[in-house]
């Protein structure tokens, strides 16, 4: 017995509806191929700002929440055939950056912090061995570091943020120079475009002069403030206005940067809570910009990499003096 076949016609309304599918899975297929360009255009950008830099960080449980303190430093030979020696570089939230010995430069950064740092270093580079060190701080614990240097307008990467970087937690005068003591392998973050700091935006950056002049401060006063902070009560976050002692250092109307000095032995590295004012009247005006600078082990003095005008420094806590820095 002969298998009987049927077909059912194709109506026009199936064909309006192949079409349309036809032209969404077009469409879908253009838009992955156009992201698809998109990111290896924009990810190969990055690297000829970066090269195959990774983002770094110490070793640390972020999800503490306390205050970290490292210092970045790589080693690294220079060719004798060099158009010129570039240090790009960006920390979260604040570094401090060493080539050969001498402190160049720092950044406090922010959440709209978005540029790659990049600094001339032609004059200071020498064939051979180079130096490279970068101090990071951050009160949460939480941050990055990347950077490289380069040579060539091929963008000649000598080195880059990897797991070849050492790391230390303890502050030595001499770190700048060499390496010193006990030192761990940094933790390899991933590589660019990374988290909340996505595309960064290359931007030249000028090298802090040499230290001509230490202000010290003409009297300190002495008093009573409060400050904003956030205590946890029962497990909840609760926002507090704490008491403090506070001591303004009175300058005059000066302009450089902050160097904190700590105030005896503290067998614990202090988080340094300090702000600036101009009049007195702002002493106890709470809505002020207040920083943070954590101290590491061994350290005595910070200079704040930002320079700024003022006229007091206000420290809170009793746990630092002031200085100026021109």
């Amino acid at each position: 017995m002969d298998a009987v076949h049927s077909t059912v016609p194709i109506t026009r309304t199936d064909r309006e509806l192949m079409k349309r599918f036809t032209v969404i899975a077009l469409f879908l297929l253009f838009l992955t191929a156009a992201f698809s360009h998109l990111f290896r255009f924009y990810t190969r950008r990055l690297e000829d700002f970066s090269g195959p830099a990774r983002w770094i960080w110490a070793s640390h449980q972020v999800s503490r929440n306390e205050p970290v303190v490292f210092f970045a430093a790589r080693e690294f030979n220079l060719p004798k055939t060099r158009l010129f020696t570039h240090v790009k570089i960006f920390a979260d939230p604040e570094y401090a950056l060493w080539f050969n010995g001498r402190e160049l430069a720092g950044r406090r950064g922010g959440d709209d912090a978005r540029n790659l740092d990049m600094y001339d270093v032609s004059a200071l580079a020498r064939t051979g061995r180079n130096r490279i060190l970068v101090a990071v701080r951050s009160t949460s614990g939480v941050g990055g570091l990347i950077a490289s240097v380069d040579t060539a307008v091929e963008q000649e990467n000598v080195v880059v943020t990897d797991d070849t970087w050492k790391i230390y937690r303890q502050w030595n005068d001499t770190l700048p120079l060499h390496d010193t003591g006990p030192a761990q392998r940094p933790m390899v973050l991933g590589e660019p475009p990374l988290g909340r700091w996505h595309y960064l935006t290359p931007a030249q950056a000028n090298i802090d002069p040499a230290v001509s002049k230490i202000v010290k401060p003409l009297r300190a006063l002495t008093y009573r403030a409060t400050i904003p902070t956030v205590k946890i009560v029962d497990g909840v976050a609760v926002a507090v206005k704490e008491p403090v002692r506070a001591t303004a250092f009175d300058f005059g109307f000066t302009s450089g940067r902050v160097r904190l000095t700590l105030e005896g032995h503290q067998p614990v590295p202090p988080v340094v809570k300090f702000r600036l004012a101009n009049v007195r009247e702002e002493f106890n005006v709470t809505e002020s910009t207040i920083w943070s600078t954590p101290f590491a082990q061994g350290e005595r003095s910070i200079t704040e990499p930002d320079r700024q005008r003022f006229r007091y420094v206000i420290v809170f806590g009793g746990r630092a003096t002031a200085e100026v820095v021109q």
